[in-house]
């Protein structure tokens, strides 16, 4: 007696009609919400903690001499940085039968020294003594700095700022993008041919 057995034939399904799974939704757990809530405070905290450094200029020493104004380099955060190096950097400056391209000036005592939290160091960048109002001068201060003196790496920032007559002579600040290339040639040239500057 032979036994016939019969093969069932699986039903095709045609790709349009195949069934949809269902799509996963998220749920929003205590410990998701806790997680991002505290990754977002963190980074904001970083944002908070690094050093906020201004630079601002004030009043002259000596009136009618633009260039013996002190710019006040200040700690605006919540924590001290180290100043490593500080520049005055000359982009164009026309007074006189003077005219500086690309010059860089720096004393010994502007930096390797911690700026503490609410204080300012002042730096004078101070080119030319003169009786003329200069015809131009872009300038710019730039400096070196670590969160703390053992950091392994220096951060570099640059304030530019340019000179105008208006009932006096006033620096104002601009962006500094522009000038930066020039100013870091300026300063490494600089530091190459007085090593004391480094």
């Amino acid at each position: 007696m032979s036994h016939k057995y019969r093969r069932k034939r699986k039903k095709h399904i045609s790709p349009e009609k195949a069934p949809i799974q269902p799509s996963k939704t998220r749920h929003w757990t205590l410990p998701t919400v806790l997680g991002l809530l505290l990754g977002l405070v963190g980074a904001l905290g970083v944002v908070e903690l690094r050093p906020q450094i201004s630079v601002s200029p004030r009043e002259p020493i000596e009136k009618s001499q633009p260039f013996s104004v002190p710019f006040a380099i200040e700690n605006q955060g919540y924590f001290s940085f180290w100043l490593e190096h500080a520049f005055c950097y000359y982009h164009k400056v026309e007074v006189g039968p003077l005219t500086v391209n690309n010059g860089s000036e720096h004393a010994p005592d502007w930096g390797r020294q911690s700026i503490e939290r609410a204080t300012a160091k002042t730096v004078i960048c101070n080119l030319a003594h003169y009786p003329a109002v200069p015809k131009s001068a872009d300038i710019g201060v730039v400096l070196d700095y670590k969160p703390f003196q053992s950091f392994p790496f220096t951060f570099r920032r640059y304030f530019r700022f340019v000179g105008a007559y208006i009932d006096n002579w006033q620096w104002l600040k601009q962006p500094p993008n522009s000038i930066e290339a020039d100013a870091d040639k300026a300063i490494e040239d600089h530091m190459e041919k007085i090593p004391t500057s480094r």
